[in-house]
């Protein structure tokens, strides 16, 4: 592998990671959304 390759490996193993991590945050987000609402409705009696 020469240093191009070397450097197109990179950029694309770190946009998979990002992707990844972007995709895991946004389902974090709305389980945390999804409890709260489900909180808040259980405090309603």
């Amino acid at each position: 592998m020469d240093r191009l390759e070397c450097w197109c490996a990179l950029i694309i193993a770190a946009i998979a990671i990002g992707i990844v991590l972007n995709a895991l945050g946004i389902f974090l987000i709305r389980a945390a959304i999804a409890y709260a609402i489900t909180k808040k409705a259980n405090h309603k009696d």
